[in-house]
């Protein structure tokens, strides 16, 4: 369910060993010469997905303090694909392992263990990317659900000109055949739609190295790949204003329903819930109840009433869960809720059995996290865990010691910050 997350946390004071391990950029101007940090990216040790860890120092009631934002392509970095993903009902396993691959990113980065824990105990999301697939029969049935889905955004966006609707800006690119859709709230939410196919069919460079899949299981996704080919990806691109009102800043209040529940206000405010609200009209004032009355009438109101006027008592009819008296907006309830219930999350593509080894859920995801949470013990302290045979040691060990080698973490010059 998790493609993308960032989170971002405080660590402490300042510190020499901090910028030990992080990259940095230098920018030479004139005869002045100055140093500072930048993106340093983190390969995971499980498939070699980058992560990407940001430093830098804000003042906090005059003292400075050491801040730094993790950002993990979750679904790449655990599982080596993230072509498709299983539901939410696996969203604490997820979560489970993504504060694990924080934990190891900062500590490769060379922040200490009690800096670590400072971090996740006050961390806050920035970014929470949400993502299923809508089945559809033929690539052309997948083209005309992305056709209706763009009318219908754009229909609720052309009706923003009086600031009353949620809908900011709408995207949409086609290249190549290969056509995407971008919607931005006003929240700052985000929701994009594009065939998934289209992207690990890419035929640049670019394309084959930024969906390459691990080589693991690189055998085992050309089925995978044939079935999501007239699939339709959604995904709701949370930020941290919406995160934080709902609660959902920390990933500790994450689970199934507490995500869902932000999928469904998501879904309410980009018009698309189907629901149909029950009119209340004690909520309304005595002057909407009076423009609602003659737009019932057949009274054309939106000429009637000043532009001010007639926003507030739109906005207030629509709360109330009444009609929308704008003209422009005949027959785009109908549209917006039928791609609604299209592409809605119950909706969804079912990750079938055979694929279930192939995607971050609970067949895949109690051992990842035993493999990581290990391998943080063996970078940080030199722990071994326990094995019930020499060749399962042996090969762990191979693998955690060429991932130490290729980060150089135990480098004597610039090794991690260790006890």
């Amino acid at each position: 369910m998790i493609d993308l997350i960032i989170v971002e946390g405080p660590l402490g004071t300042p510190q020499d060993h901090h910028g030990k391990r992080l990259a940095h950029v230098g920018v030479r101007r004139l005869s002045s010469h100055k140093v500072k940090p930048t993106a340093t990216f983190v390969s995971s040790p499980l498939t070699g997905a980058q992560m990407e860890v940001r430093y830098w120092i804000e003042n906090a009631g005059g003292k400075p303090l050491a801040v730094a934002s993790v950002k993990i392509p979750l679904a790449s970095a655990t599982i080596g694909q993230n072509y498709a993903h299983a539901g939410l009902a696996d969203i604490r396993l997820e979560m489970e392992c993504a504060a694990t691959l924080t934990k190891i990113a900062l500590t490769v980065c060379g922040f200490s263990e009690d800096e670590v824990a400072y971090f996740m105990k006050h961390t806050r999301t920035d970014l929470l990317e949400l993502t299923w697939h809508t089945q559809t029969n033929s690539r052309n049935a997948q083209r005309n659900l992305m056709k209706r889905t763009r009318e219908a955004f754009e229909g609720l966006r052309s009706l923003s000109s009086r600031h009353d609707m949620s809908v900011r800006h709408v995207e949409f690119r086609e290249k190549n055949k290969a056509c995407s859709l971008l919607v931005t709230l006003k929240t700052g939410d985000e929701f994009r739609q594009y065939p998934k196919y289209d992207q690990i069919m890419a035929r640049t460079n670019r394309g084959k190295s930024k969906y390459a899949v691990a080589p693991e299981i690189k055998s085992c996704v050309t089925r995978l790949h044939d079935v999501i080919e007239t699939h339709g990806r959604n995904e709701i691109i949370f930020g941290p204003d919406t995160l934080a009102e709902l609660g959902l800043s920390h990933p500790n209040a994450w689970s199934s329903e507490s995500l869902r529940t932000a999928i469904d206000q998501f879904w309410r405010r980009a018009g698309l819930d189907s629901e149909a609200r029950r009119f209340d009209p004690s909520l309304l004032g005595a002057a909407a109840a009076q423009t609602l009355a003659l737009y019932d009438a057949g009274e054309f109101v939106a000429q009637s009433l000043s532009a001010g006027t007639f926003t507030r008592h739109r906005k207030e009819i629509l709360a109330a869960g009444g009609p929308d008296i704008d003209p422009r907006a005949a027959g785009l309830a109908d549209k917006l809720k039928s791609v609604g219930r299209q592409i809605c999350y119950d909706k969804r593509w079912r990750i079938p059995g055979e694929f279930r080894h192939l995607v971050l859920c609970d067949a895949t995801a109690p051992a990842i996290i035993v493999e990581l949470k290990n391998g943080l013990g063996y970078i940080r302290d030199g722990v071994e865990p326990e094995f019930r045979d020499d060749g399962a040691r042996d090969a762990w060990l191979a693998r955690w010691k060429e991932y130490i080698q290729r980060e150089r973490l135990w480098d004597p010059q610039f090794g991690i910050h260790r006890k």
